[in-house]
């Protein structure tokens, strides 16, 4: 068992000696970060993730209770996995999320959530105090009238508010915005002048191949044609260290206050250097975000699979992690990906 210790606010993290192996692909690569979709819900239908008329959501006596979430996440700390991130779906649509939270500080000594922030005002604090102290805010654009194009939602405001409040804490924010050839792409100089004097991080993210219909491949713009477009505006931006094994290729504006990256999700020339599981609503591990294949957790937890057993096949399933994205989809695809982004976590 993991090793805890009790304070007023914060739970406390202590390191302790990983039980099992760490967790390692045939690659070489360890896998030391969990993306955590909670919930397939979501209080907004963006035009890029998810049907007009929506999905069929888990009911749920089919979702991962919060104490199989804990038990998984004990086990998978004891692999040596460090961070979680907390996914939906939209995950502060998810009932008592904070207790979640709370159990999920004593595992893990960094936590962050992505978010789009609407339902997040009332319950930063709390968060914050049970150590959740990183977020991704999900935000398309800055014109409001856009905003309901996009996400078919009048929610602007709220995702407004809940990025001031992240900045008036010094929370550590990204903001994430899917470019959408024709729809947003003129906004990238507006975004970037955000990190002029703030302490933000803008990424910018190619359109994905989501959402049942064509798979977006119309509204798709590549990272070197977002970086040209940039470039009009701030014909002086140049790469900046990013962060280890980010997601993003990381630039910086000289004199700017915060950094912009472009995340290749659809080229996927990034994929070397992944750390990253990914655990479903429903229980499913993925290697990848382009996985259909995983092992299916939530039967075996409710049929009371011990932790070594649990720690062995999550060993031999992340050993089979194909090299890239492009692997993945070529080897476990047929047809289309997913109806939505929010079936297997953002």
């Amino acid at each position: 068992m993991l090793m805890r210790v009790s304070r007023e606010t914060k739970p406390a993290y202590l390191p302790v000696p990983y039980l099992y192996p760490v967790l390692k692909d045939q690659h070489g690569r360890q896998s030391t970060y969990l993306r955590l979709a909670v919930t397939d819900r979501c209080n907004l239908r963006c035009r890029y993730c998810m049907p007009e008329e929506g999905i069929d959501f888990a009911a749920r006596k089919d979702l991962l209770t919060f104490e199989e979430i804990i038990f998984l996440s004990e086990v998978l700390a004891e692999l040596g996995v460090n961070k979680v991130r907390l996914t939906g779906g939209e995950p502060l649509s998810r009932k008592g999320l904070p207790k979640l939270v709370k159990g999920l500080g004593r595992i893990f000594p960094e936590m962050a959530m992505t978010t789009n922030g609407v339902l997040l005002p009332p319950v930063l604090d709390e968060l914050a105090g049970y150590g959740l102290n990183h977020y991704n805010l999900s935000l398309d654009t800055l014109r409001e009238d856009r905003f309901f194009q996009i996400t078919r939602r009048d929610e602007f405001n709220g995702t407004w508010r809940a990025l001031e409040a992240l900045l008036e804490r010094g929370i550590k924010t990204k903001i994430n915005v899917v470019v959408l050839k024709g729809t947003n792409d003129d906004e990238l100089g507006d975004f970037v002048a955000l990190t002029k004097d703030r302490k933000l991080d803008v990424r910018f993210i190619e359109a994905m191949p989501f959402n049942d219909d064509d798979g977006n491949h119309h509204l798709y713009l590549s990272h070197g044609e977002m970086l040209a477009s940039i470039r009009e505006r701030f014909p002086d931006i140049a790469p900046d260290a990013g962060e280890a094994h980010s997601s993003s290729v990381a630039y910086r504006v000289p004199g700017f206050t915060g950094t912009v990256g472009i995340i290749p999700a659809y080229s996927r020339s990034l994929c070397g250097s992944c750390n990253r599981l990914r655990l479903t609503p429903k229980g499913t591990m993925l290697n990848c975000l382009y996985s259909t294949k995983g092992i299916e957790l939530l039967p075996l937890l409710r049929q009371g699979i011990g932790r070594q057993d649990l720690a062995d096949l999550i060993t031999a399933f992340v050993m089979g992690k194909h090299k890239t994205g492009h692997d993945t989809q070529r080897l476990e695809q047929s047809g289309n990906i997913f109806a939505s982004m929010t079936s297997i976590g953002g």
